[in-house]
């Protein structure tokens, strides 16, 4: 990882350690990997700063997936002059985040803004499709982008060099921890193709990876089979718990209590605990795995 690379705490909800974007300096300004959600614009100005940079120097955006704490403040940067890419099946929610912004609403209701602040649209013209696999050449910089569905089927990780943004398929590291946590949200979780996804970074040979939340780690090999036995012992909790027909309620409730024992056995402070809770709200995971389980395996 010769070229810089720095994280951003973009402080969300005034915790450190939950969201970041990452920064990539080069001769032209520099480049963001990931924007953030709306709500986190103000945290987001700070942490250029400290890297003695402004908003107008970021000329370029890649986005790892459109979910609100990804995505959501990359038409803001769009209006402020930056290029973005996006997944291809996530493009036309940025063109027009109409559909996006009507479903996320039903479910933080009056909470909503305040969580995600605004999310504003990205001109078609400002907005980049990669193919899988096609390297992006921004000045002097490379990256490739990978698709890597799983956690969302319109998921993109970035290579740089011999480091790997996961965004969300790479799973859930607080900085002080070993412990990897899948963000199993609905509607479009596959534990499947997750599987697929590591299994394929895994195959690259990384030396650092760097999940949106949180942070960058030099054991890429050991992160990634982390994530991976998460994927594995997850698809076996589902099997052992779907045939019992837990109503939603009750799926979650058994599923915070697997997670809380995961993270004391793996060491996890309390106050991490919260950060890892702020940065992947457990009671998403319970519609999630519902979703999954009555689409794709109960009929298996």
């Amino acid at each position: 990882m010769a070229q810089a690379v720095h994280t951003l705490d973009l402080n969300f909800q005034n915790r450190n350690d939950a969201i970041a974007a990452f920064l990539v300096p080069y001769s032209g300004g520099a480049v963001l990997v990931e924007s953030g959600p709306g709500s986190t614009i103000e945290g987001l100005k700070a942490s250029l700063a400290e890297h003695k940079m402004k908003v107008s120097d970021v000329t370029h955006v890649l986005l790892t997936h459109i979910h609100l704490d990804h995505a959501g403040a990359a038409g803001w940067l769009a209006q402020q002059g930056a290029e973005v890419y996006v997944h291809p099946r996530g493009a036309p929610h940025m063109i027009d985040p109409t559909k996006l912004i009507a479903s996320a609403t039903r479910i933080y209701q009056d909470r909503m803004h305040t969580l995600w602040g605004d999310f504003l649209a990205v001109p078609e013209d400002q907005l980049h499709i990669p193919e899988d696999g096609e390297k992006i050449t921004i000045g002097d910089l490379e990256f490739t982008a990978y698709f890597t569905p799983g956690h969302a089927e319109h998921h993109i990780a970035y290579s740089f060099g011999d480091l790997v943004f996961t965004g969300d398929v790479g799973g859930v590291r607080m900085p002080s921890c070993e412990y990897v946590r899948l963000p199993l949200v609905p509607p479009e979780l596959h534990l499947g193709k997750w599987q697929a996804s590591i299994e394929l970074l895994l195959e690259k040979n990384f030396k650092h990876v760097a999940p949106t939340h949180f942070s960058i780690f030099d054991n890429a090999e050991k992160h990634l089979l982390s994530a991976l036995k998460a994927v594995e012992t997850t698809s076996a909790w589902l099997e052992e718990i779907m045939p019992t027909e837990p109503s939603i309620d009750e799926l979650g409730a058994k599923f915070t209590t697997w997670m809380y024992e995961q993270a004391k056995v793996n060491g996890v402070s309390e106050h991490d605990l919260k950060t890892y809770e702020i940065a992947n709200p457990l009671h998403m995971s319970a519609t999630g795995m519902a979703r999954y389980w009555t689409k794709f395996r109960q009929t298996v």
